[in-house]
C-alpha cells in the first residue's frame, strides 16, 4: 500500500525575512547551514538571492 502524503503547507515570507537570508547567506561560508538554520527548501533562497542580485533594494516588492 502506498503511504500518503499531506501537501505541504505554502508559507508566506516577510520582506524583512527575506533580506535577512540573503544577507545571511552573502555572510556565511556554509550556504547548507543557512537553508537548515531557516528551514526552507534551498531552490527558495536562491531564487531570493538572484533576486536580490538582480533588482537590488527594490527585490521583494
Amino acid at each position: 500500500m502506498k503511504k500518503t502524503e499531506l501537501p505541504k503547507e505554502k508559507r508566506n515570507y516577510t520582506v524583512e525575512f527575506k533580506e535577512q537570508a540573503v544577507g545571511h547567506n552573502y555572510a556565511s561560508s556554509s550556504v547548507v547551514e543557512i537553508y537548515r538554520e531557516l528551514d526552507i527548501p534551498t531552490s527558495v533562497l536562491s531564487h531570493w538571492r538572484r533576486e536580490s542580485d538582480t533588482y537590488g533594494k527594490n527585490s521583494f516588492p
